[in-house]
């Protein structure tokens, strides 16, 4: 029974979102390090789920082959899927581009409801990839091998697609977290890149006292982020174990985290402009905004400042602790195969060799192509990838940062199997957080509540902290 509730629940919230104000996703894919961002971000639900696109096929299939079909917004990734279909005759691939992000995410909810034209892989981001398991809508891979090559991912993103032994996706991209800085600011105003966040907080002072119209950062209304400062931090706010769900936004990490940023909301130290919107982009390309902190995918902001070009760099993120390397992730996506599917074992076979061919995966980092972001170790410590310099960057070999930057990532971090309605909730509490109608921790508790609440609505057994 909580398999249909908390599918209809989805199809509530994601319909919900459609007609309410739009709240920023995360940005489901790695933008290119010299290009602008795919058009993987923060697209809209939809309330009604327009046909899926079918990328013409290059070649036809085989008279005996067995054919499935697979969604996903990747761009360009048509071709790896003619590579497959080229050296796999027997296992025809046909590739639909379903639209981005939640657009994705409603056609599919649709199919399954209606239990017609569900794809047998597809595109799901860490997020909301809960959603489809407690709806029991995805294959479990490890009947089919997954197992045997988990050692080839990063542990933190193999963690974020099992559930006990079982394993229900394989970890295609990611975005730890670093931080972009504009060096050419800092240094007009003697302003060191700050490595924890109490020398974030004394430079965002700083520089803003040194000139009214600069900031070192802002902060963004964008869910992605604030989970990927939480992560970070060492919270965990959801711990799934089946029908069993431990809620947790009023733990010390968590109100460390919102009492730091709101007591900078408070200070008039940062930015007003929200970020992604056009106000944002002209300040970080003019240098009114200096710093941004987001996934290795954010690289695409080189589009916004060409006058900064060469001043630009890339850090590690700021510590709680001074010395500490800990970071969260921001962003990403999986490859699941549906339990719908007739074809299993072939499905489950293309989205093995998509993820872990070490020719694939280096090739699908191509920032001419699809821009992902690596999480296969091979691929995080090839050359081709890791030592490639970019002049935009200051010449800064900027992928190993990056790759550091994903090794201390915890992969204990959980999302809850409703993140609709948490990213949702979450939005409308900032937005009194923002009008001083409450504070951040209040905020907090507010999410606890209202997520308590619906967990036990959607049929769940909930244990509080």
């Amino acid at each position: 029974m909580i398999k249909r509730i908390v599918f209809l629940a989805i199809i509530a919230t994601l319909l919900l979102a459609a007609c309410g104000p739009s709240a920023t996703q995360v940005p489901a894919t790695s933008a290119p390090p010299t290009a602008a961002p795919a058009e993987a971000t923060s697209a809209p639900a939809q309330s009604t789920a327009a046909p899926a696109t079918q990328a013409p096929a290059t070649q036809a299939p085989a008279a005996n082959a067995v054919q499935i079909t697979f969604w996903s917004w990747v761009p360009n990734i048509q071709d790896q899927v003619d590579e497959w279909n080229q050296s796999h005759s027997d296992v025809f691939v046909n590739y639909v581009n379903p639209g981005n992000g939640n657009t994705e995410y409603t056609k599919l909810n649709t199919a399954l409801e209606a239990n017609s034209d569900i794809p047998d892989v597809v595109q799901i981001e860490y997020q909301h990839l809960p959603n489809y398991i407690a709806q029991g809508a995805l294959t479990n891979l490890a009947d089919y091998g997954a197992n045997d090559v988990k050692d080839q991912f990063i542990p933190w993103a193999w963690s974020q697609v099992t559930q006990g032994d079982a394993v229900y996706a394989y970890p295609q991209d990611a975005g730890p977290m670093v931080m972009f800085c504009n060096d050419a600011v800092l240094s007009k105003y003697n302003i060191s890149v700050p490595t924890t966040w109490d020398e974030f907080a004394t430079a965002a002072a700083d520089l803003h006292k040194a000139d009214s119209n600069v900031y070192l950062s802002n902060f963004t209304a964008d869910q992605g982020w604030f989970f990927g400062m939480l992560w970070q931090a060492g919270a965990n706010p959801f711990i799934v174990n089946g029908q069993n769900i431990t809620i947790n936004f009023t733990s010390p990490e968590v109100t460390q985290v919102v009492k730091y940023w709101g007591d900078l909301i408070n200070s008039g130290n940062l930015s007003p402009i929200d970020t992604y919107t056009n106000d944002w982009n002209t300040a970080l390309g003019n240098g009114t905004i200096a710093c941004w902190q987001a996934g290795a995918w954010g690289t695409y902001i080189s589009t916004y400042g060409p006058d900064y070009s060469g001043k630009w760099k890339v850090y590690l993120m700021p510590q709680w602790t001074a010395g500490g390397t800990a970071n969260g992730n921001y962003g990403g996506s999986t490859i699941a195969v549906t339990k719908a599917s007739a074809h299993a074992k072939e499905a489950a076979a293309f989205a093995q060799w998509l993820n872990t061919d070490p020719k694939v995966t280096l090739e699908l980092t191509n920032p001419d192509k699809a821009g992902l972001f690596p999480v296969t170790l091979d691929t995080l410590s090839n050359s081709q990838w890791s030592d490639v310099t970019y002049d935009y960057w200051s010449g800064q070999a900027i992928h190993q940062v990056m790759a550091q930057a994903a090794q201390p990532v915890t992969p204990n971090f959980g999302w809850s199997p409703f993140t609709s309605f948490v990213y949702s909730t979450y939005a409308d509490d900032l937005t009194q957080v923002r009008a001083g109608q409450m504070t951040f921790e209040q905020a907090m508790q507010d999410l606890q509540t209202k997520c308590v609440q619906y967990a036990k609505d959607q049929g769940f057994t909930v244990t509080n902290p």
